[in-house]
């Protein structure tokens, strides 16, 4: 069972947290710093729940401390605060932590927010030898190219592409060569997808991706940077602040890439809506089709049906036509047998008629279908591919790649 280092000095919290968790991890309480950085360097636990206001210290400077000993580097850290603002999650980021969970909190949400860090450090431990290697064989592919070099090649690449998972591998492989570390966010209309250059994306970098959506195309923070297009975001979480050559370079290296990246994601999005369409467009042509040969069989049936009616009654007259000089009943019993007949035929044409109907219905339901994969097409066509500076949500059309 993994130890876990509660750090709060909140004596219900603690109850609450050990009810929670009790029985799934080996708990240990902390109710200061001092007592907490004694714990865990005693028991170099599995996870870390970490209040913010401590009696004597804060908890992301304790967070700080561990994210510099490499022993801590990787374990998970999940912030635990009743502020609610994006400030006290950049903060919490910023600090080195993996999630953040604010008071109150129901106890599912705790176990999940736990389980989730978890898995996601499992897993990280398993990738990072795959990690490395392909970082390695990555950067190796690239020396001794030129940054314009790797803008050429990654335009060259995008033309092979067709699916997200690619799309975000060849970026990574591009900044990996620029020696910097990422995450990328793909918005699609039907699903978000998110990348991360070293294994699963933290449940707090998803969170404070999607909130910067609405800042400026450059938005910096610490060391890291966000650079938004309308349906691509990249977080750079290294970005090289304190050397202004190297930051400016890949200031203007980096917008081309996700440029580029954008209309491919809005390529890729209509490619697999006319996907769908298409297919639901086929089967309800299949449908169409089978109410089309149901209707053609009833036509013929009723096309027989009229011809032996004819035919009957054609061979009445035939028959009665000798006897049309003898007595009144026969007379009316000819008379009779013609009106029924007529009737019979009349209920036929009838049928033919609201079998017209039916046809001018499905043809109204073709129109419908073709207007309908137009404006789709239309619709996509249209969208707006490139940003301007004002961020994610500009109409504007910039055809032009911008640089830094």
């Amino acid at each position: 069972m993994k130890s876990a280092v509660i750090v709060e000095d909140d004596k219900i919290s603690q109850k609450y947290i050990k009810r929670a968790l009790e029985g799934t991890l080996d708990l240990h309480f902390a109710a200061t710093g001092q007592e907490a950085e004694a714990l865990i360097e005693k028991l170099d636990p599995g996870i870390i729940l970490l209040d913010v206001e401590l009696p004597d210290s804060n908890g992301y400077e304790i967070c700080h401390k561990l994210r510099l000993r490499s022993e801590f580097l990787f374990t998970p850290i999940l912030f635990i605060s009743g502020k609610t603002n994006l400030e006290e999650r950049i903060k919490g980021y910023e600090a080195g932590g993996d999630d953040y969970i604010t008071k109150p909190f129901e106890t599912s949400e705790l176990v999940a927010k736990v389980k989730a860090v978890i898995r996601q450090h499992e897993h990280k431990e398993t990738l990072a030898e795959q990690f490395k290697e392909a970082q390695s064989t990555a950067i190796e592919s690239m020396t001794g190219a030129s940054e314009l070099g790797l803008i050429l090649q990654f335009f060259e690449k995008t033309y092979a592409i067709n699916n997200f998972d690619q799309l975000a591998n060849a970026i990574f492989s591009l900044l990996h060569a620029l020696e910097l570390k990422s995450c990328l966010y793909f918005e699609t209309e039907q699903e978000n997808y998110f990348f991360c250059s070293d294994g699963e994306n933290k449940p707090i970098e998803k969170e404070i991706m999607q909130r910067l959506r609405s800042e400026p195309r450059f938005f910096d923070f610490g060391h890291r940077t966000q650079i938004n297009y309308p349906v691509v975001a990249c977080l750079v979480k290294n970005m090289p602040v304190e050397d202004r050559a190297r930051y400016g370079r890949y200031k203007d290296v980096i917008p081309p890439i996700l440029a580029c990246a954008n209309q491919k994601v809005l390529q890729l999005e209509m490619e697999l809506l006319l996907q769908d369409h298409t297919m639901k467009f086929s089967e309800s042509f299949k449908n169409i089709r089978e109410t089309l040969d149901g209707l053609a069989n009833e036509m013929r049936a009723g096309q027989e049906d009229g011809s032996s009616l004819l035919n009957n009654l054609f061979m009445s007259l035939e028959e009665a036509m000798p006897r049309l000089g003898l007595d009144d009943d026969q007379e009316q019993y000819l008379m009779n047998s013609i009106e029924e007949k007529i009737n019979e035929a009349m209920e036929k044409v009838q049928n033919y008629e609201a079998i017209q109907i039916t046809f001018d219905s499905l043809i109204r339901l073709l129109q419908h279908l073709v207007d309908n994969q137009e404006q789709l097409v239309d619709r996509l066509v249209s969208k707006d591919g490139l940003a301007i500076e004002d961020g994610p949500g500009s109409k504007d059309n910039d055809a032009d790649v911008e640089l830094f």
